[in-house]
């Protein structure tokens, strides 16, 4: 009869092989591996920051500061964010008066900074 285990140590000691999950508890330690100096971050590199990579959605920067530090902007407060002056529900019966509710519209966004203005 033979049994196959995932963790295992070879026979003298010399090695011992994790193919299953390896738990350190709390208040255990490890101890003989290297410890590798992590690079600091600079802007020229993030050092020891792991992050996954940005995708299409991604729209936030960030940058390293002088202490090393990654940041990223602060998000505009609510009543930072310009506000459009009410355009009414068009009432319109004719593709004129659809027009002019439309372009009334355009007009009340760019005054409030909400839309680039017109070349």
């Amino acid at each position: 009869m033979s049994y196959n285990t995932k963790n295992y140590t070879e026979q003298g000691g010399e090695k011992t092989v994790i193919g299953g999950e390896l738990e350190i508890q709390e208040g255990a330690s490890v101890t003989g591996f290297p410890s590798p100096q992590v690079s600091a971050a600079s802007e020229a590199a993030f050092g020891g920051v792991k992050a996954s990579a940005k995708t299409e959605t991604d729209t936030v920067p960030a940058k390293i500061g002088a202490d090393g530090n990654l940041y990223v902007p602060t998000y505009p407060v609510v009543s930072e964010i310009p506000v459009a002056v009410n355009q009414s529900v068009s009432t319109a019966t004719d593709i004129t008066g659809l027009l002019a509710d439309f372009n009334a519209l355009l007009t009340k966004l760019k005054a409030a900074g909400l839309m680039a203005a017109d070349e």
